[in-house]
């Protein structure tokens, strides 16, 4: 076969070519001079006529090919022809010789439509993510603060101690009053109308220590329920802490969830070619 006829099959084999492609796709062959061969498709609005010189399609894929003699890829958006595609051009040789180049124009709808979804997934990640961040903080500050008033119950349930030891104090002391003026009092019965005074102070001595024994046992009982009250607010607050605590995991899954997700994305933009565009 004639290095003619090698490219004429090349040329003659465009349409089955074509066929191979998952997406529309422009076909062109060049010599080392000018278009030889073009077969165009109905999404891609290019026409090159045959006998196109090669200066009319300089810095193309098909030029750098065939300045190279490698392969040369380009991706662009849809600024240039309203529609994203892929130009491939592959040098063509007979017997070693640089003859000419095959390229291809690919839609690459499919493609951009998956890297600008990547690109929005990226950005709702990033937002995502710092919501996260800010929920974690707020976790966090609420988990210190929750801390704090666990320290301030603990520190009035010490001080509500000493004073139920205080008030342990008051009531012996009334105990003992109470007996003491009970004893007063006989022993002015016994001394008869000598012992009246000291009868009438030793009645308010016993008055004084029951009433000093209610009001002990008064407060006692306030107390007591006061250090109910805070046990339960203690009991309450540990429990909030747990639950923070699982939120703050939660959402530190979800944010290496959110990692996952925009390694993801950045990898689909990556293979895309999100960085190839012109």
């Amino acid at each position: 076969m004639s290095k003619e006829a090698y490219m004429q099959s090349v040329i003659d084999m465009m349409e089955t070519y074509q066929q191979a492609f998952a997406e529309e796709t422009i076909l062109l062959v060049m010599d080392l001079e000018k278009v030889v061969g073009f077969s165009p498709t109905p999404s891609i609005k290019v026409k090159i006529p045959v006998g196109t010189p090669r200066s009319a399609l300089a810095n193309s894929v098909s030029d750098q090919a065939l300045s190279s003699g490698k392969v040369c890829y380009e991706e662009r958006g849809p600024e240039a022809f309203g529609i994203a595609y892929v130009a491939t051009a592959t040098p063509l040789r007979y017997n070693g010789e640089l003859i000419g180049v095959l390229s291809s124009v690919t839609v690459n709808e499919k493609f951009e439509m998956i890297r600008n979804s990547s690109e929005s997934l990226a950005a709702s990640v990033e937002e995502m993510t710092a919501t996260s961040n800010h929920l974690a903080s707020g976790f966090s500050s609420i988990h210190g603060e929750m801390d704090q008033l666990s320290a301030k119950s603990a520190s009035i349930l010490q001080d509500i101690t000493a004073i139920q030891s205080i008030i342990e104090v008051v009531q012996e002391l009334a105990d003992t009053s109470n007996l003491l003026g009970l004893n007063a009092s006989i022993e002015a019965a016994h001394a008869g109308q000598y012992g009246r005074g000291f009868a009438v102070v030793a009645d308010e001595i016993r008055k004084m220590a029951n009433q000093s024994k209610d009001a002990s046992k008064t407060i006692r009982t306030q107390l007591n329920e006061m250090q109910s009250r805070l046990n339960e607010i203690n009991s309450y607050v540990e429990t909030v802490k747990q639950d923070m605590a699982h939120h703050a995991e939660s959402v530190r899954e979800l944010d290496s969830a959110f990692e996952h997700i925009a390694v993801t994305a950045n990898e689909l933009m990556d293979r895309f070619g999100a960085g190839k565009r012109s």
